[in-house]
């Protein structure tokens, strides 16, 4: 699922052509790069701040829980199944939503990413109080919202908070590119997912930095971070609307 915008705007996103404003794949992967800023912040803060559990990247608490469970530390091993279980719940819920949340300006996308700024809100708040039992499986739920609902840039696929898919496609772009092969359509999939993977390399920096700094707040970026966000999403679901309109009426 991506922004949610009326198909025939998607189709001429997809083509990297225009309707009513220019390149509007641009304002999708400001917003792309946003929510992978916070997908790196939030995966460096729960790892540093919360039992050094990664909230984003399932593989990795896949890998923990085999390599804890082999060496008969159960205790140790289930601390990274709630975060999996978690995932998997916002992964069906971002789902659910897309089949039913309803036509207009707020759809899926932005259905979820109000709920993980409400909850990414109440952690920053409280989350220094709670158990990392708690904190931990609360960010992997709302990272699944988060890679389920905004997973296109145009017609690109792309992950805001694992970035082995971004780099892969990535340097497979880069290498067509230079071989000649659709040279525009791979040259601009380099860059943007290129960006994406920077933009999540530099919220987990900030993430890792602040969290030492100040550990109990850590949080308060990252809730600015996916607000910016979620306005800009709203922002573009406008302008698709207006655009569609327009073309409509043309």
């Amino acid at each position: 699922m991506a922004v949610e915008v009326p198909a025939r705007t998607q189709q001429t996103w997809a083509a990297g052509g225009q309707i009513g404003e220019p390149r509007p794949v641009l304002g999708l992967l400001m917003i792309a790069c946003l929510f992978a800023v916070a997908g790196g912040y939030l995966d460096a803060y729960s790892y540093l701040a919360h039992g050094h559990v990664f909230a984003n990247a399932q593989t990795g608490n896949f890998v923990l829980f085999a390599v804890e469970a082999s060496q008969g530390h159960w205790s140790q091993a289930v601390r990274h199944l709630p975060p999996i279980v978690a995932s998997s719940l916002g992964v069906a819920v971002a789902t659910w939503l897309a089949v039913h949340a309803e036509r207009g300006i707020l759809r899926a996308t932005l259905f979820c990413q109000a709920f993980e700024l409400a909850i990414l809100a109440a952690l920053a708040a409280v989350g220094a109080r709670l158990p990392d039992a708690s904190v931990v499986p609360l960010i992997s739920f709302v990272a699944a919202l988060q890679i389920t609902s905004l997973n296109k840039v145009g017609a690109w696929p792309f992950n805001s908070a694992m970035m082995t898919g971004n780099l892969r496609d990535a340097t497979a772009a880069l290498v067509q590119w230079s071989a000649g092969r659709e040279t525009a359509a791979n040259r601009s999939k380099a860059i943007a997912l290129s960006l994406i993977c920077v933009s999540f390399v530099m919220g987990a920096l900030c993430g890792a930095c602040y969290t030492r700094l100040n550990e109990v707040h850590a949080l308060v970026p990252c809730v600015v971070v996916v607000a910016a966000g979620f306005l800009l999403t709203c922002w573009e679901r406008r302008r698709a609307m207006r655009a569609s309109t327009a073309a409509s009426i043309d």
